[in-house]
């Protein structure tokens, strides 16, 4: 089997891109993020994406971020595939990072394109080259213009992948006519990740092999029937979303998570911790 074959085999499925635990003094709780890793895994969910978007990456230092890929491998336990994420202001940090999750016994490395500053493609291309040089894991793309400012284009794409640089790619525009693009491109031998929690049947439709979820973190059984095919759930998910949006996501999801045993604490500045006016409203949910 070839290397492309065993990736696409490996990452597919319902992933979900961790959120990241604090105590009460504003430290990383790694106990906490084992203990949410082996729960997710025990309901359903079949990769982990820690220090990404939903895990605050860009609030984090660079030894937080290894400690918690570290701490996300152990708490798998080879169960399901860890794809750490790598990303940073410099080369030389990402390539850091990148060994670093090699060593830890994570399974693979994404990164999203560089940020805030617009890059030209053929930057973009060397961001991913510099990554791939530094570690023998696969490594994702993760396209997120909406908030990086900066998308890979499909020929970019396929530039990466012909040259063994990218084994796949991470959508989060949650546009069907370009999801449905990357599935007909690349997809026969490349995986592509769908992500965007309205998204999900939609991208499941368009026959991506995964999707990454951020709400997956406080309802990860719901999430992993709806990828499996239960397209009925897909409203709950949205309602859901909406409500957790209205008063910001990632302390939203926190919470829910609290409710259920989880000490993940609150959130790093620009976020900001929920009022008790908001938490009321979101007593009924998860």
């Amino acid at each position: 089997m070839s290397t492309k074959a065993e990736w696409k085999t490996r990452f597919k499925g319902c992933y979900v891109a961790t959120l990241t635990p604090f105590d009460s003094q504003g430290r990383v709780d790694l106990g906490v993020v084992r203990a949410h890793t082996a729960w997710l895994i025990e309901n359903g969910i079949e990769g982990l994406c820690p220090v990404g978007t939903t895990g605050e990456f860009l609030f984090l230092s660079e030894a937080e971020k290894s400690a918690i890929i570290r701490a996300t491998v152990e708490g798998a336990s080879g169960r399901v595939p860890v794809l750490a994420g790598v990303w940073a202001t410099t080369p030389e940090e990402i390539n850091r990072l990148a060994k670093g999750a090699e060593d830890t016994g994570a399974d693979g490395v994404f990164l999203p394109t560089p940020i805030y500053y617009p890059a030209t493609q053929t930057t973009i291309y060397d961001w991913y080259e510099g990554a791939k040089r530094a570690t023998s894991l696969p490594v994702f793309a993760y396209n997120i213009p909406q908030y990086a400012a900066n998308e890979i284009t499909f020929d970019t794409l396929q530039h990466l992948l012909d040259a063994g640089i990218i084994a796949g790619v991470k959508d989060s525009t949650g546009k069907a006519e370009r999801v449905g693009e990357l599935v007909k491109r690349f997809g026969q031998e490349h995986t592509v990740f769908a992500a965007s929690d309205s998204f999900a049947t939609e991208g499941r439709k368009l026959g991506a092999d995964g999707f990454i979820s951020a709400i997956a973190n406080a309802v990860p059984a719901l999430f992993a029937k709806l990828w499996a095919g239960d397209e009925s759930l897909q409203s709950e998910v949205d309602t859901l979303r909406s409500a957790l949006k209205k008063v910001g996501s990632l302390p939203a999801l926190k919470f829910l998570l609290v409710k259920q045993g989880f000490a993940f604490g609150g959130v790093r500045i620009p976020y900001s911790d929920l009022t008790e006016a908001q938490k009321k409203d979101l007593e009924g949910l998860g």
